[in-house]
């Protein structure tokens, strides 16, 4: 999975402005990017996100998360992959 990389919290949701994610599990659209709240499943548990989320990296903490899909990329019109 590529890892994204983002300045700060900020530019992350400057991207990605809705706050609804896509459980790798269940499909389910949330708006934690950790945990679902219809299955339960974890992003950050033992299977992480089974290579159907998004990884990122802040640089400013020097810290990657693995997290559920930003709803953003699951749209047909998304002009952020075409710009990373």
């Amino acid at each position: 999975m590529q890892i994204h990389m983002f300045k700060n919290e900020r530019e992350f949701y400057k991207q990605f402005p809705s706050g609804f994610f896509i459980c790798s599990n269940c499909g389910y659209m949330n708006n934690s990017k950790y945990r679902c709240i219809r299955c339960g499943y974890r992003a950050d548990g033992l299977f992480k996100t089974m290579g159907k989320g998004f990884k990122y990296k802040i640089t400013d903490t020097n810290k990657i998360y693995e997290i559920f899909k930003p709803i953003e990329l699951e749209k047909g019109n998304n002009t952020w992959q075409k710009k990373n």
